[in-house]
This record gives structure tokens, sequence and C-alpha cells, in this order.
């Protein structure tokens, strides 16, 4: 490895953190009042737009390298960035009159959101064990909190309880697994890490099996984040019980986040000897793990969203199936890019349709209380028909019909499946199957809003900007990664061809490139 001489890297976090401790002193020195609303929904949003500027210089650069190998920047980060900026930018415009309706400072929710945000862009970054669970722990506490942030709901209280205390949980799982792997290999730093485990299973000694139990510990842990099957049931509460635009941002940002990091785990330390031609190989147990998860939760996710009258607690479960089809290109990928590049370009069209279908929900809700049965979305196409068919491309793209993200995202992770063969192609099957079945619960919702006599309560979202430019972003996002998909595909690709880069380029302050010695 080579390290870099600047410390550049830090600037996508350091935005976001200096726009929060901006919005706090803004709202210390100012009356709470409509008037400073703006100031402080610019100063967050401002944070993200410079967060996003300064990845500029790693979109065609080589990966940069420092703390001693703790942290990466390379394009596979920024493809990941990219998605969980997006998703926090898009909550923000949703939120904007939306939580001070439902009684939340505006402040506390942005300060809360920036926070997890910069946790999320440090986890994607992560090269070494440390820097992954602190990283972990930064973005949890902030999505606790923001998931209890409406102390007058119930409902909130309980989901966020339950989300802290499996969450601590998972937390003590993820530690125990990161020891076992360092008492056995003496390593944090993935690569290195990888490199040892490889030696250790090719000439067994007896701590082959230590290893084995803390691999399968931050798998359980990684699984708990993306809430895969069994250890989903954070997951429906939490959604549930959480403001609208807080349970769009956890089923996009963190789960972009996880998914990277995982990923970054598994291309350093798992070696590619548990191919796409089956469960073979020292690691072969890791692949019969993903298997499971991505079988169970395409199965189980999908089949309890069918019964749910609820629709955040419906979109919970659907969440669940989505980490599913995602587990299957992690499983079925043998290290092949494209594989990878699948499930990137996925978490692409899930941000963007996911969080246009939470924006939905704010648009649709009433007064102060939020949309809850689907039978709050009735006759919604007749009151506004613009936002009908902005519903239905949502629900159209989380289905998998064609002409859609979701559609394009699903095909490229399938037939990756299929490519794999063997044990994958049944994965597949069960993928086409299940999404079959989800078309159901997704068009039931359609129907409802074109089929249902519409009601005549107020929709408090008509005279929102912020949520018609969320709405119009992301229905043109949808669109867009369903009818030009290569575009975003090759860029996924591309991102995807640096995670094996032994030997990065590194750029000092000054924007040139040298060699540094190897320490």
């Amino acid at each position: 490895m080579q390290w870099a001489a600047g410390y550049d890297i830090f600037l996508p976090v350091v935005w976001l953190l200096v726009s929060a401790g901006v919005v706090l002193l803004i709202d210390l020195f100012t009356e709470e009042s409509e008037r400073q609303t703006m100031p402080v929904f610019f100063t967050a949003l401002g944070g993200v737009l410079l967060s996003f500027v300064s990845l500029n210089p790693y979109w065609d650069a080589r990966p940069v390298v420092l703390m001693r190998g703790a942290m990466v920047v390379d394009q596979f980060a920024v493809y990941l960035i990219t998605a969980i900026l997006t998703g926090t930018a898009i909550s923000m415009f949703a939120s904007i009159s939306y939580v001070r309706r439902i009684g939340i400072s505006l402040t506390d929710f942005l300060c809360t959101l920036l926070l997890a945000a910069s946790g999320m862009v440090l986890l994607t970054v992560s090269n070494d064990l440390i820097m992954v669970f602190l990283s972990v722990e930064l973005l949890s506490f902030a999505v606790y909190v923001l998931t209890g942030l409406n102390g007058r709901s119930s409902k909130g209280a309980e989901g966020a309880m339950k989300y802290f205390v499996m969450g601590g949980l998972a937390s003590a799982v993820m530690v125990l697994g990161m020891a076992a792997l360092y008492g056995v290999t003496g390593e944090v730093a993935l690569r290195p890490l990888g490199d040892k485990l490889a030696q250790l299973y090719s000439q067994p000694d007896g701590s082959q099996y230590l290893a084995t139990l803390g691999m399968g510990a931050i798998l359980i842990a990684f699984a708990f984040k993306v809430g895969a099957v069994p250890f989903h049931s954070w997951v429906p509460d939490a959604y549930e019980g959480a403001p609208t635009t807080v349970t769009g941002f956890m089923a996009v940002a963190v789960k972009a986040a996880a998914f990277g990091a995982l990923i970054r785990v598994a291309v350093a330390v798992f070696p590619e000897n548990a191919g796409p031609a089956g469960f073979a190989g020292d690691f072969g147990w890791a692949t019969y793990a993903l298997w499971f998860l991505s079988a169970l939760s395409m199965i189980l996710g999908n089949w309890f969203a069918i019964s749910q009258r609820n629709v955040k607690r419906m979109l919970a479960y659907s969440s669940i199936a989505h980490s599913g089809y995602l587990l299957m290109g992690l499983a079925s990928s043998g290290g092949r890019t494209e594989a990878y590049a699948a499930i990137l370009f996925y978490l692409l069209t899930y941000t963007l349709m996911t969080s246009g279908a939470f924006a939905m929900l704010v648009y649709a809700s009433s007064g102060g209380k939020d949309v809850e049965d689907i039978e709050d979305l009735r006759g919604l196409a007749w009151k506004k028909p613009a936002v009908g068919i902005c519903l239905a491309i949502f629900m159209f793209s989380m289905a998998g019909i064609p002409l859609t993200g979701g559609f394009m995202g699903k095909y490229f992770v399938f037939s990756q499946a299929v490519h794999a063969g063997g044990p994958y192609l049944s994965l597949a099957i069960i993928g086409i199957c299940t999404s079959i079945v989800g078309a159901y619960y997704y068009l039931r919702v359609v129907a409802v809003t074109y089929f249902r006599e519409a009601d005549d309560r107020p929709m408090h979202g008509r005279e929102d900007w912020g949520i018609k430019f969320a709405l119009s972003v992301t229905v043109f996002g949808t669109v867009a990664l369903g009818v030009f998909p290569q575009m975003f595909y090759d860029g996924a690709k591309a991102s995807v061809e640096q995670l094996r880069v032994e030997s990065p380029v590194v750029e000092t302050r000054n924007g040139q490139t040298s060699q540094v010695v190897e320490r």
C-alpha cells in the first residue's frame, strides 16, 4: 500500500459536520420562527452540495489512501457517497414543512441527519476494521435519535428503543467478530487481513475455526444493518414509528452505506475460491450463508408485505425483500466486476424510487397525521393527476415493471445470478417468483389511488415546493435509469474495477500525483 500526503480526503465529511455546526449556531442566535426555516435549510443543503463537489477530484483518479491504510477514496466510494448524498438531500427537501407540521424542530432534524450522513460517508471509505466499527456507530446513534425524534409518538419511542437495543446487540456481535479476526491474524487493515486468512486456511492449524467465527459474526452484524431475514425484526417497528422522511432516509442511505462496506469487506477479505461455479473452497460457508440470507429475505419479505394494510410497514417488508435481491448479487458475484456493478446500479435505483415513494407519503399526509392505512391514499390520482402518475411510477419501479429503474436493477442482478449458474440459478428463480408476488401489493397501492373514490381530506404537501422538487427529481431519475441504464451501469462498473487496485496513486494537496515510499 501507499499512503496519501494530504488530508483532502476528509472534505466530504468535514463539510457535512461544519454545516451541522452552523445549523446549530443559527438556532442558538435566532428565535424559533418561520423566518429561521430557510437559513437553516439552505445551510444544511449547502453542506451536502459542498460535500458532493469535493468528490470531483476522485471521479477519474486512482484510489487515494491515508491514515496508514485505514481510509481509501476510490470511484467505488464516490459512487456510493453520491447515492447517500442524494438520499440525504431528497429527505431534506421533503422535510422543509413536514417536520414542523408534526412538531419537530427543523434544526434538530437537519443536524442529526447530517451527522448520520457523515457516518455513512466514513463507512464507505473505511478500509480497516476499526474505522468500519467507528463509522457504523456514528451513523447508528444518529439514526437511533432520528427514529425517536418525534417525542409525542408512542410508536416512534417504541421503534427507536427496539432499534437501539437490537442495534447495540449487533454492534457487540461485530466487535466480537473483529476481535476474533485480529486475534488470529494480528491485522485490522482489510487487504492484509484477507491475505493472512488465505494463508491460514491453506495451512490449517485449528485457528481457522476462530477466524470462521469472526467472519460469521461480522456478516451477522451487516445482515442486521441491511435488514436481512432473520435479523429483520427491528425494521417494521422502526419504519412505522419514525417520521416518514426519516423512514425514507433510513431505507435508502443506511442500506447504501452498509452494502458498500459489506462489498469492500467481501472483496478484500474473502478470496475468489468461493466462486460462481458453486459452494466451493475454504470460504464456501460464506456463500451458503449469503444464499440463505438472500432466499429468506426475498421470500419472507414479500410474503409478510402482502398482508400489510399500513403503508409504511408494507414498505418496510418491501425493503427487506430488496435486501434479498441485493444479497443475491453479492452471493453470486464470485469476485466478478459485473456482479458488483449490478449491486451498485440497484442501490442507486433503490435510492431514487424509495425516496420518492416516502416523499409521496409526506405529500399525501393530512395535518400532523402521517399516511398509515392504504385507504388514506384512495382517490389520490383524481385529486392530483400528476401526483398519481408519480406514485404509479414509483410502485411500478419497485415491482420491476419495464421502462423503470427498478426493472433494470433487477435485470442486472438476476442476470448475474443466472450467469453464475449452479445453485445461484435457483436463487434467481426464487427472485423472479417473489418479484411477481411482490407486484401484487405494489399494484394494489396504484389501484387504490385510481379506482377508489377520493375523500375530502386536505393534502398539505400541495403547496410545499420542497416536496414537489423531491418528487420531480426522483421521478426523473427513476425513469432515466430505466430508459438509459447503460450509462449508469458503466459508471458503476468503472468504480468497482478500482476495488482490486493494489498500489494506489496518491494525490498531494497541490493536486499533483506522486509515488510515496511504502511503509
